[in-house]
């Protein structure tokens, strides 16, 4: 799995944050859970597994301060990838 994260400051607050997630070869994405700030903040399984995914978070985490993103993707076999972005 290739997993990208972006960050951009949105002047209203906090961060958008994109993820984008690519299957490798013979894989499929079958669950995308993402956390920011150790929160939560997408847990989805799409009814059929895909290629690829891709979400734009708006406004999260915080701006003044550290923040951190991690994502966890699950593939057909059940096996997991992971990636983290941290910022102050």
């Amino acid at each position: 799995m290739k997993i990208k994260i972006a960050h951009v400051r949105n002047n209203a607050m906090g961060w958008n944050i994109d993820v984008n997630v690519e299957a490798g070869d013979q894989q499929q994405i079958s669950q995308v859970t993402v956390k920011v700030n150790g929160v939560p903040v997408v847990d989805d399984s799409p009814e059929e597994d895909l290629d690829s995914w891709e979400k734009q978070l708006l406004q999260q985490g915080v701006f003044p301060g550290d923040n951190k993103v991690e994502v966890l993707v699950t593939d057909q076999s059940g096996k997991e990838s992971r990636a983290k972005q941290e910022w102050s």
